[in-house]
């Protein structure tokens, strides 16, 4: 703004003038739009806010590509391919899993089931609520960050004994290594550190740690017990986590790849984007449906549970695609 005043005073010209005024109230005027999307920003208390899509987030879509999008979740039968429900939501996989698991249930009316699941969601709250709903999992493990890393892989924290009885943790040199007693906030959750002084006299410590001070100091998490109960399922069963891209993928590779349906075709807000993605997997799962019918092995429970669903998703959908007029005529509104 000082150089347009600046400007605007060693203009000559009335015509120059009132070029640099047009200037300066286009700034002004983005200004002001800032200044109304910085108070919208705090008032909301969220981190973000989207202008073309405000249920939309900036979101991690793979790797470290990242764009202004949803994300959903579907639940689908590993012996059909079978779609039984789908979420659209603006966060990312982390917290997801007990929301759907709870679907599930509510859908399938059993817990009796595994469910299988990418790193993506490995998150020791939700580990509790797969736990409290009776509910296995087999969740793929996540490798262990650089900086959590032992100087040699050997002495990572996984190789340390924990005993819930003394609640101690023995290291690969047969050290114990004790809690404080105390319990420490993280960011969503609690823990304990556990640590030992044999540390200091430790034959081996350059191949276990790198601190200098405090020597190896291990965090366990109030949800620790339901990590390592996943960690022992997935141990036994090597092969079936394995089957979970084959089974989630197998819808999504037909609508992508075959369809051509690979992005939200509505614009603003998460309900016309669930009935968008709705509209989709009934057509899916009809398909697909008909398709087992004709070989004569339909799971007949499975197909009317999915039909029921989708009768359900598909009134619902109307609601949101259909609006009343004043002279109560029905409009499309996409």
């Amino acid at each position: 703004m000082e150089q347009y005043n600046k400007a605007l005073e060693q203009s000559e010209t009335q015509n120059e003038k009132e070029e640099i005024k047009k200037d300066i109230d286009k700034h002004q005027g983005r200004r002001k739009q800032y200044e109304k999307l910085e108070k919208q920003l705090k008032e909301s208390g969220e981190p973000q806010i989207s202008t073309s899509d405000p249920d939309s987030k900036h979101m991690i879509v793979r790797n470290n590509i990242t764009e202004v999008a949803y994300c959903i979740q579907s639940t689908v039968d590993a012996k059909n391919n079978i779609p039984i429900d789908y979420l659209v939501t603006n966060n990312n996989d982390s917290k997801a899993m007990g929301l759907m698991l709870q679907r599930a249930k509510s859908i399938l009316r059993t817990n009796t089931f595994t469910a299988l699941y990418d790193k993506g969601y490995h998150t020791g709250s939700e580990f509790k609520t797969a736990n409290n709903l009776g509910i296995k999992t087999l969740v793929a493990i996540p490798g262990i960050g650089r900086a959590s890393q032992a100087p040699d892989p050997n002495y990572n924290s996984e190789h340390f004994i924990f005993n819930p009885q003394t609640d101690t943790y023995t290291c690969p040199q047969g050290h114990l290594l004790k809690s404080n007693g105390s319990t420490y906030k993280g960011r969503n959750y609690h823990f304990k550190q556990y640590k030992t002084k044999a540390c200091k006299r430790c034959p081996v410590r350059d191949l276990c740690t790198t601190s200098i001070v405090n020597g190896k100091v291990i965090q366990r998490s109030e949800f620790h017990k339901y990590i390592e109960q996943n960690a022992e399922r997935v141990l036994h069963n090597p092969d079936a986590y394995k089957k979970r891209q084959a089974i989630v993928e197998h819808p999504y590779g037909t609508m992508k790849r075959q369809w051509g349906f690979d992005h939200i075709t509505t614009k603003r807000t998460r309900q016309r984007a669930s009935a968008d993605i709705g509209l989709i997997f009934i057509a899916y799962n009809l398909k697909r449906i008909w398709n087992i019918v004709k070989t004569g092995k339909a799971p007949y429970f499975l197909c009317y549970t999915v039909i029921l669903v989708h009768i359900k998703t598909f009134y619902s959908l109307l609601k949101t695609f259909l609006k009343p007029k004043t002279n109560n005529q029905l409009v499309i509104t996409v």
